[in-house]
This record gives C-alpha cells, sequence and structure tokens, in this order.
C-alpha cells in the first residue's frame, strides 16, 4: 500500500467501473499511484495503460501557489512503480498529459479519470481528448457543488487562487460537459463523499457519470 492522496477502498464500488474487465484495453488517465489502472488490470482488462506527467511543473498550477506548495506528484513515479513491483502487474505506464493524448496511442474499451478535471483550467478539451480515443465507455469523476438555487442548471464554481482547484462543476455541468465532448449516453451515478487520507482542501462530493459512445 502506497501513500497516496485518498484511500479509495472503502468507496470502490460507487465508481461505475464494470466488474468484469475480460478482454478490454482500458486507460486510466492521471493515474498517479496507479489504483485504478491496477484495479481494471485485476477485474480482467486485457491491457491497461497508466497516463500521467512526473514534471509537477507541468500541472495547471494558479499563479498564486507556483512553487509554494509541495505535492505527492514528485514522487508518484516511484510509487507507481513499487506498485507495479509489488503486484506482478503489466500495466504501461506513458508520461503524458490528457490535452497530449491522442489516436496515436490507439483507442481504448473502457478510459477511467478520477480527479483531475478540477485541476484543468481547460477541462472540456482533456474530456474532448478522452472521447476521441475511447471506442466503448468512459467513468469521469470529479468534485461538484450543489447549488442552492440551481441544482438542476449546468453550473460550475470558479477558484485559481488559494487552492490548486479550478472548477468545481454541478453534476447537470458535468454531464453536459460530457454530451458536448462527444458522448451520445451519460450514465450518471449516486455523489458520494470522498475524505482525503490526510485531510485538505479537495474533501467533499464527488459526481461520477459514465459516458458511451
Amino acid at each position: 500500500m502506497t501513500k497516496g492522496m485518498f484511500d479509495h477502498r472503502p468507496a470502490i464500488d460507487r465508481y461505475l467501473l464494470p466488474g468484469d474487465c475480460s478482454g478490454l484495453r482500458c486507460l486510466d488517465v492521471g493515474t498517479m499511484d496507479g489504483f485504478w489502472a491496477f484495479e481494471m488490470e485485476r477485474r480482467g482488462a486485457a491491457e491497461v495503460v497508466a497516463l500521467d506527467i512526473d514534471d509537477p511543473n507541468r500541472l495547471d498550477w494558479p499563479l498564486s501557489l507556483r512553487g509554494t506548495v509541495k505535492t505527492l506528484d514528485e514522487t508518484k513515479g516511484d510509487r507507481f512503480e513499487l506498485a507495479r513491483r509489488a503486484l506482478g502487474s503489466s500495466v504501461t505506464r506513458v508520461l503524458r498529459s490528457v490535452y497530449e493524448l491522442d489516436t496515436d496511442l490507439g483507442s481504448f474499451d473502457l478510459i477511467f479519470c478520477g480527479d483531475l478535471l478540477m485541476h484543468l483550467k481547460d477541462p472540456i478539451t482533456a474530456v474532448e481528448n478522452i472521447r476521441k480515443v475511447c471506442r466503448g465507455s468512459a467513468v469521469i469523476c470529479a468534485a461538484i457543488v450543489r447549488f442552492r438555487f440551481g441544482r438542476r442548471r449546468p453550473l460550475a464554481e470558479f477558484d485559481g487562487i488559494d487552492n490548486f482547484q479550478w472548477w468545481a462543476l454541478s453534476e447537470k455541468a458535468m454531464e453536459r460537459m460530457m454530451r458536448a465532448a462527444g458522448f451520445t449516453r451519460v450514465e450518471v451515478g449516486p455523489a458520494f463523499e470522498l475524505p482525503p487520507t490526510g485531510g485538505g482542501p479537495w474533501k467533499g462530493l464527488r459526481g461520477i457519470m459514465r459516458g458511451f459512445v
């Protein structure tokens, strides 16, 4: 077990992943320690590619926080490799931003993306790129907010100053973003709480959606 930002195990059944991934070619976008990449492999995936970047300076840091905050990103490659060796895993880790995700990596039957959109200046391009390489379905999890007078509207909350969190979307905004990116059908799962292992600004509600091409 590696010391990541979250312990997903108590909420693993909330994520809309199929219980059986046999024969599927899978992609984990923003893999960090590789939890979901290894989980898809454990569920029988034929091949799993784990996408991430090692250089913290390539992240979409808000200007106010650049160079002032240390993160677990600086050692995530080592933690991923430690877990990969311990599990005897054949997951392939590819160093590439979601902004650089393209069809040269081929297409995927199942794509997982968790807790990434909130840290991106341009989450729409990220979801479009995920759709571009998706030939089956994509599961996307993101921090969400519920607006008192606009729960059914596609609204978003913006930061970019105090926390490394550009956007917090409403569930409707998240669903509409996936539809705008080209997913023809979107399954919306129940929102749930995912507290970080050591506290911090990213605790709170998560929305979970599975989009189908």
